[in-house]
């Protein structure tokens, strides 16, 4: 059975979206980790994403150029996002909960938070257009 897909109007609005998919690969640099065609498995050290490295350093490792552990966060395929957004087809203490560890409760907190640690001097209406965008794919 196919997966569940967003109704442009209904669960995202494409305009929006539109705008915040050139935001995605443009101003907000989301495509240096999240690369696109999505998804992409990419492996992060926490310190390239400015965060703490306590889950990273809890999680498998993966192997290194030289055979050496290492610890990551890794990027993973946004599609579907909508589902979480919306809180569909799970129990409602799961609704957002996003990022590696569950720590924001909603996309645009998600969305603010890389704004503030990569200083990306996203507007109001940017960040909310790469919510829509997200909850397009």
């Amino acid at each position: 059975m196919p997966s569940v897909q967003p109704r442009p109007g209904i669960d995202f609005d494409p305009e929006a979206a539109e705008r915040g998919d050139a935001l995605f690969s443009g101003k907000a640099n989301c495509n240096s980790c999240h690369r696109e065609p999505l998804p992409g498995w990419n492996q992060h050290p926490a310190a390239e994403m400015r965060i703490d490295s306590f889950e990273a350093d809890r999680a498998p490792a993966s192997t290194g150029a030289n055979g050496e552990p290492v610890h990551g966060y890794r990027t993973m395929n946004p599609g579907g996002i909508f589902v979480r957004e919306n809180g569909l087809f799970m129990n409602p203490q799961n609704n957002g909960r996003f990022y590696h560890d569950g720590r924001f409760a909603t996309l645009l907190d998600t969305v603010k938070s890389y704004d503030a640690r990569f200083n990306l001097g996203l507007s109001d209406q940017e960040e909310h257009d790469l919510v829509e965008y997200l909850k397009s794919l």
